[in-house]
């Protein structure tokens, strides 16, 4: 082998990873599951759909724990609404952006700007009706 193909087998396997990532993330997005968000890619996220709902947590919040599960079975239920996750922790500055005061704090956005929230753990009922009534179905 020479130097000039062991360039070729590491750019071809970084390729490769690169196209696996976007494999896993081609499957979360058919599957409607929450994405993990970050400031490089919340604004076209936000945007990405009519209705878009983030759940703004963080590792040491209980309460965060319990929701997730809810809005898991929230973004298979509603496919076509978006679903994301935003740590709050290492992304302080977007949590800022929308006042997020208090974890958890789900916020909706219709069209890329937010309409409606709901703060804490709370049962799957309240944050789907409020979820159906940005959506119009109320």
């Amino acid at each position: 082998m020479t130097m000039g193909n062991m360039g070729m087998d590491d750019k071809d396997e970084e390729l490769n990873e690169l196209l696996e990532k976007k494999a896993r993330e081609l499957a979360k997005v058919a599957n409607n599951e929450p994405i993990e968000l970050s400031a490089d890619n919340f604004e076209g996220f936000i945007r990405s759909k009519r209705i878009v709902v983030v759940d703004f947590w963080a590792p040491w919040c209980a309460p965060c724990f319990l929701l997730e599960p809810i809005l898991r079975t929230l973004a298979r239920e509603m496919p076509c609404v978006g679903f994301g996750r935003l740590n709050t922790q290492e992304w302080p500055d977007v949590a800022a952006k929308y006042d997020v005061m208090s974890l958890p704090t789900v916020i909706i956005f219709r069209n890329g700007e937010p309409v409606d929230f709901v703060i804490g753990a709370v049962p799957k009922k309240i944050i789907a009706d409020k979820i159906r009534k940005v959506l119009g179905e109320d």
